[in-house]
């Protein structure tokens, strides 16, 4: 299974539309909020199935705040990120996702991209497509799920 997860595209959907064409054929599709309309307008445009969580920027929208889905035996937690602190710790990401038995925790907020894991929970942050922070470039992800395990990567705009 591969899985191409955005963050933050802050209403700039041509960013991610290129994005999600450089990914190639991706089973699904994760949107980690600011803003969760792009994430429905990807699904639209590109006929896949979107999970997605609103952030911080879309408090006017219907999504969730965090979501919990199982992909090829995984269980992903997914979230924004501002209601556990990302920007100054991942302690309390980390706790959640032991509290829910979380294999993989897919977050944004920061603007940086992070794939690193620890006790075996992959935590995977695919940056900004729209808004990068100081020194770092336009990024978005790709989760590769295989009868092997699993791995995330970044790539840039």
């Amino acid at each position: 299974m591969k899985i191409g997860v955005l963050s933050d595209t802050h209403g700039l959907t041509s960013a991610a539309v290129q994005a999600v064409n450089q990914l190639g054929a991706i089973d699904a599709l994760v949107h980690t909020g600011d803003h969760y309309s792009d994430a429905l307008l990807l699904g639209s445009l590109f006929k896949i199935p979107v999970y997605a969580v609103r952030g911080n920027c879309d408090p006017h929208s219907n999504g969730q705040e965090d979501l919990t889905i199982t992909i090829g035996g995984y269980k992903i937690f997914i979230t924004h990120g501002h209601l556990y602190q990302v920007k100054s710790t991942l302690q309390p990401l980390f706790y959640r996702a032991q509290e829910l038995g979380a294999n993989i925790v897919i977050f944004g907020h920061t603007h940086i991209p992070l794939v690193t894991s620890e006790n075996n929970i992959l935590l995977f942050n695919p940056g900004s497509t729209t808004r990068p922070q100081p020194g770092y470039k336009a990024t978005f992800g790709l989760i590769n799920i295989t009868p092997q395990g699993v791995t995330g990567e970044t790539f840039g705009l």
